[in-house]
This record gives structure tokens, sequence and C-alpha cells, in this order.
């Protein structure tokens, strides 16, 4: 009698998740609905705006700006907002109206959300050829209704990437020269310290504050500060206690310096050929965004070991992974797979996850690659220990049920995004 009321107590709990699961997706839409119906009556001040403007004759810069700043101060002051954020969100709406208007009816019909839609103004404004701008707002509304803003984003940057006219090296020469770092100050006796690099100095600083923030944090267990407090601190203290080296400030106008003295963990994936010199197709940061061949093969320079990804050169879905130590083939066969946890909507990179025994190994699983996921801590914790579970379908693809019955198809991230080329081999 004991298990048959645990089994009526399970059953219950999985129902009401369940029903708030639903209503939560429902209350999701309608405050998309919501968020949107805002958007749209900016959009209508904006183009308002820009009529009065165009009745003006012969305004002044100044002048000109008057009746945005008019109107932004009526629905300011009706809304309770500052007019400078309802101007912004009016340059934001009629942007958003006329580049990418199926995008803007899919958020006032709740199948997307306010992130989703950010998300995709960042990478399809940049798309200045109406043509490959529709293609890429097509593809980006089928991409958005299946995963989370902040999955979307690396998805999208590659998409947008395909699409430009002009090749990635061309560019990253040019906007390399912006490089910079500026102070702005915030208030309350705060600023802020911001570095613009290229994408993947940025991202090596990062990971590596991060390795040594959780290094001190776990050495010193009463250091009450967080994790964001520690990597605040650490740069500070690198800046100001660091002299440069020769190798250091050598400066990228000077070549790729920076680059080699990299320790923090970089996962980058490069063509064969474009690594070889022969084309100059772009490679990538893993989950993150584009980055230049010639970034790739300077860092390929440093390298330590290599890793050779099989993929289907259509879907991009990976294959294989050659190396010669067994378990760290398949350690290296699932960073290259999954790229970051598997849990839907988790973007925590690979090699900061555990690797998961799907079917546990316990219960006869095996430690092959068709039975193992990246999972972070938080999640491979979450799929022990609570009522979630999950199975593989084959392909890398997972297929995770919640407590309340709900199904989640968790794909892998294609590794390689280029269009194959027919042509013959050059060697």
């Amino acid at each position: 009698m004991h298990s048959s009321c645990d089994d009526v107590e399970t059953t219950g709990v999985d129902a009401i998740a369940r029903e708030l699961a639903g209503e939560g997706l429902d209350a999701r839409r309608a405050n998309a609905r919501t968020e949107a119906a805002l958007a749209r009556v900016f959009a209508k001040a904006a183009h308002v705006g820009a009529r009065r403007v165009a009745e003006l004759a012969s305004p002044s810069s100044r002048e000109a700006e008057l009746p945005y700043r008019a109107l932004a101060a009526e629905l300011g002051a009706a809304m309770n907002m500052s007019d400078r954020t309802v101007q912004r969100r009016m340059n934001d709406a009629a942007i958003l109206d006329e580049l990418f208007p199926a995008t803007f009816a899919a958020w006032e019909e709740g199948w997307i959300s306010g992130g989703h839609v950010a998300v995709i103004m960042e990478h399809g404004t940049s798309l200045t050829d109406p043509e490959a701008r529709g293609k890429f707002e097509t593809e980006a509304l089928i991409r958005a209704e299946g995963t989370t803003p902040g999955r979307l984003g690396a998805a999208l940057a590659r998409l947008a990437e395909s699409l430009q006219p002009r090749p990635l090296a061309e560019r990253h020469r040019e906007a390399r020269a912006s490089r910079g770092a500026c102070v702005r100050d915030i208030g309350d006796g705060m600023a802020e310290f911001i570095s613009t690099q290229p994408a993947v100095l940025a991202h090596a600083m990062h990971d590596r504050i991060t390795q040594q923030a959780r290094a001190i944090k776990n050495t010193d267990p009463t250091d009450t500060r967080t994790l964001d407090q520690i990597r605040a601190d650490l740069v500070a203290d690198m800046v100001l206690t660091t002299t440069p080296t020769v190798e250091t400030g050598a400066g990228m106008s000077d070549g790729f310096g920076g680059l080699g003295a990299i320790k923090a963990i970089v996962n980058v994936t490069v063509p064969a050929l474009a690594l070889a010199g022969v084309t100059d197709e772009p490679a990538e940061l893993v989950g993150r965004c584009p980055i230049d061949p010639a970034t790739a093969r300077a860092l390929a320079g440093h390298a330590t070991g290599w890793d050779r990804v099989l993929a289907d050169p259509i879907t991009g879905c990976v294959f294989a992974v050659d190396r010669y130590t067994p378990s760290a083939d398949m350690k290296r066969f699932l960073r290259a797979r999954d790229q970051h946890c598997r849990f839907p909507g988790c973007r925590q990179p690979a090699h900061r996850c555990d690797r998961d025994h799907t079917l546990d190994y316990a219960l006869g699983g095996e430690t092959s690659v068709c039975n193992l996921a990246c999972l972070c801590k938080r999640h491979h914790i979450l799929k022990g220990e609570t009522a979630w579970t999950v199975r593989q379908l084959g392909g890398g693809i997972l297929e995770w049920t919640s407590p309340g019955g709900h199904v989640y198809i968790d794909k892998p991230p294609p590794a390689i995004h280029f269009t194959p080329n027919t042509d013959p081999p050059p060697f």
C-alpha cells in the first residue's frame, strides 16, 4: 500500500508540473504579444515622427530631431518612462518594422519572445542586401521557435556570415583597427572599463579570469565575494601590477601579438583547406561566432594537439574524431559534437561539463559515444536526482522528458557550417 500511495503522490506532482508548464507557456506567449503591441505603438510613433520631419522646410540636424523628441516625451510621460528610452525604442521598432516584418508578425502572434527578436535584429541588421536579409529572416524564425535566445545567437552569427557579400577575412582586417579601451562613469563612484578586442582574445581573457576566479573561490571558502566580483578584482590586479613583455606587447597591428600568450581554453573549428591557406573560409570560435582564417591559422601554430573532425558536409553533424588513445578520443569526440551542455537551453561550454552516461553504467549502459553526452554539474545532478529523464535517439540527438510529461528534443549543434565545394581538390 505504501508503494501505491507513493505512485499516486508522484503522479499528482507530475500532473501539477505539466499544468504549470502549460500555464507558463501561455503566459510567455501572452507576454510576448503584449511586448509586441507596445513595440507596434513605438513603430507607429517613429513613422509619425518621420512624416513630421519630412514636412519641415530645410531643417537643421537639431530641428529635424525635435519631432522625435516631442513624441518620445509625450509617450514617456504617459507611460512613466524616460523620453530617451522611448526614443531609442522608437528607433528600434522602426528598424524592426522596416527590415524584419515577418519577425514582428511572429512576435505579435506570441511565437517568439522579445529576446529572440533582439538576437535576430542584432545579427541580421548588418545584411544590407534585401534578398539576403529575407533569407536570413526566414531561416532565423524557423530556428527561433525551437531554442532559447542564448543558443540562437551563435547559430544566427554563422547564418549571417554565410550571407555576407564580403569575406570575413577582409572585414576583420578593417574591424580590427577599431580595437581599444575606454572608461564610462556610471555613478555612485563606479565606472565601466571597456575593452574592444578580437573575439578570440576577448573570450580567452574571460575564460582565463574565470578559471582563476574559481581557483581562488575553491581555495578560500571564507571568501564572500561572488565570482563576478573576483573576476573584476583580477582584471584590476593584472592591469595595474603587470609589465608588458615583447610577446604580449607586440600588438595586433604587428602580427598576432597576444595569441601566442593565451593560456585559456579556446575551441576553434577551422576547415582543412582554410588551415592550409588554400581558401579563405571563416573558422568558428565554437559556440560563439565566426573568426577570420588568419587568426585561426595563428592559433593553430601554437596548438599542442589536433583533433581531426569528420563531419557531414551538408548538415555539419560530427561522424568521428581521430586520435590514438581510446578514452581521450571519446572525450574529444563529445567536445566536438556537443560543444555545450546538452540540457535544453543550456550553453555551458563542453570543456566545463561532465561526460554523462545517458543510461547509467551501473544499469548496463555502455561507455560509448552513443551513450554519452556533455552535461554541466547543475543538469547532471538534475538528471540523476529528479524525475527528469533522457534517452539517445541516435546521431547525438537527446530526448528529454520532464516530470510533467513534456518532451524536449535537443540536437547537437553543427560543428562545420560551410557550403561544400564540388570543385576537384587542388592537389
